[in-house]
């Protein structure tokens, strides 16, 4: 939440650039297909069902407080099944305007669109969110500190196989080690639960670690690792990313 305080404020409107680099692997269990479409038996241990992601996001922080950050992803993607081999397009923009109350809390709402083009049915699609984000940190005096996220948000997919909205909630924690002026430690999980019977799961839990280099300084730089527990279709999940950040 909080900019450091030996970082110089300009007086222009562009205050941050952001630009991350990301893959992500999935792989699915046979409860990834509908059961009464599908005979499921022979992806129960042999049969990989597979999906890589490849990712780059750009973006802009725009104002002081309030401030609107901007981000475009653009990702490439490799599903597999059996014989099956296809890949997608991903394009988006992300709009989250937000107020910081104090240097402790701040909110905001995030208003997303993705669209998503392959020729397998499920992923050919757009996704349109809205969600409202409240976020808290603690004082960094004692040489460690805690951050929270909550997010409540609602979702609305379209595509040949499905059109029903539903309602996303994700509660996140993270603890920042600071070890030394130039290194951050931040271990972090989330909770996801969400309504319904749209998405293949309603509840699991993200967990990782981001390592965060030169965070006191304009340029500031983090190295994450992230996984997936307690999902019923997706057997194995992790995701590496690169993130940037420049301060103005």
């Amino acid at each position: 939440l909080r900019r450091p305080s030996d970082i110089p404020v300009t007086g222009g409107f562009l205050k941050t650039l952001y630009v991350d680099f990301h893959y992500m692997n999935q792989e699915f269990n046979g409860k990834f297909f509908d059961s009464d479409q599908v005979d499921t038996s022979a992806y129960a241990n042999d049969e990989l069902i597979e999906n890589d992601l490849y990712g780059l996001t750009s973006g802009l922080g725009l104002g002081d407080n309030p401030n609107l950050q901007v981000r475009i992803p653009l990702s490439i993607s490799r599903f597999e099944v059996g014989d099956l081999d296809d890949r997608g397009l991903t394009t988006g923009i992300e709009l989250f305007p937000n107020y910081r109350i104090n240097d402790y809390v701040s909110w905001g709402v995030n208003i997303g669109f993705i669209n998503s083009s392959s020729d397998f049915p499920i992923f050919d699609e757009s996704l349109t969110s809205i969600s409202f984000e409240a976020m808290a940190e603690s004082s960094t005096a004692y040489g460690m500190n805690w951050s929270g996220r909550l997010s409540i948000g609602q979702y609305y997919p379209s595509n040949d196989a499905n059109d029903e909205s539903f309602w996303l909630f994700r509660g996140a924690l993270a603890l920042h080690y600071h070890l030394h002026e130039n290194f951050t430690l931040l271990p972090f999980v989330r909770l996801n639960y969400s309504n319904g019977d749209v998405l293949t799961d309603t509840l699991w839990v993200d967990y990782g670690t981001e390592f965060i280099l030169m965070p006191n300084a304009p340029w500031n730089f983090s190295l994450g690792i992230a996984g997936v527990g307690g999902h019923d279709v997706i057997e194995e999940g992790m995701e590496f990313y690169f993130s940037t950040k420049k301060n103005f």
